[in-house]
């Protein structure tokens, strides 16, 4: 009797071979400027001696695992929103293994399956991925390259019905942009109408292009949407190994408590978040700054 054989779920490609990039990128070798290094600990950093002492704390061998995070890490990431200029509440931050698994428990959070989100383009590629291996589709929406990158909002008017949430990345990677105040207004009004939700991806912000400017403006602060704020220590301590990520949750008062009641389920179902790196968080993130 012939095999049948194993199906696979599209959630992964049916192909999974390199890129042109990537093979372009092997096939040169050694070169004197990569732009192409998107490792941190490949780059040259001079991080601070003993930087990683703070791990070794004996209270990481006791295990209390909190599904939103350890409450002593959770003030410490809001200490880092204080630096910005924003209060925010340790109690509306869930900690995450990486920025990569936010996305994951917030597409797990607003999406059925085969349901949109809008992400911006140009931007970094792994939107489409993350979206697929959690079932959904991501629709591209224009920055404007002759307006400063402005976003086409026509583009978000006419998502489909279905959109279940709009992704914008604040500054943008890879052209340095930030969401202009009047455009995050907009998404928010037209999240407001859909019954979507926002999602600000905010990894680079502690890197202004001129170091002599107020601190940006934060999207965990926005209030007119439900509106999801994503940090970590891959870029602002530059220790992506390390594995922590954030989710800061605003906007409405209702839609918040029951936003934060269901990601404290998703967080419960994976407790991804090591013990030892929350206890090192405060430490980690005021030397690394």
């Amino acid at each position: 009797m012939p095999q049948s054989g194993v199906r696979f779920s599209c959630r992964t490609p049916a192909d999974l071979t390199p890129s042109g990039l990537a093979r372009v990128r092997e096939a040169a070798g050694a070169v004197p400027f990569d732009l192409t290094v998107s490792n941190p600990t490949a780059a040259g950093i001079a991080y601070p001696e003993g930087l990683l002492a703070s791990l070794a704390d004996p209270a990481g061998l006791a295990y209390a695992p909190d599904p939103c995070g350890l409450a002593s890490a959770r003030e410490a990431v809001a200490e880092e929103y204080a630096r910005h200029g924003l209060a925010v509440d340790p109690r509306r931050i869930v900690l995450t293994a990486s920025t990569s698994e936010a996305y994951a428990f917030a597409f797990k959070l607003l999406c059925e399956p085969g349901e949109h989100v809008l992400v911006p383009c140009p931007s970094y590629p792994l939107f489409e991925h993350l979206a697929r291996v959690e079932g959904v589709e991501a629709v591209p929406y224009r920055l404007d390259a002759d307006a400063a990158w402005r976003v086409e909002l026509a583009d978000v008017a006419a998502a489909p019905a279905d959109t279940r949430a709009v992704v914008v990345v604040h500054p943008n990677n890879p052209t340095g942009s930030h969401v202009h105040p009047d455009d995050a207004a907009a998404l928010a009004c037209e999240c407001r109408r859909r019954g979507a939700a926002l999602i600000a991806d905010e990894v680079f912000l502690p890197y202004p292009l001129d170091e002599n400017a107020p601190p940006a403006r934060s999207f965990a602060a926005a209030s007119d949407a439900l509106t999801f704020t994503l940090g970590g220590l891959s870029k602002s301590v530059g220790l992506p190994q390390l594995k922590v990520g954030w989710i800061v949750v605003s906007g409405p008062e209702s839609e918040v408590a029951e936003a934060l009641d269901r990601l404290a389920f998703v967080a419960d179902t994976f407790l991804s978040v090591a013990t030892p790196v929350q206890l090192a968080l405060p430490r980690l993130l005021e030397e690394g700054r």
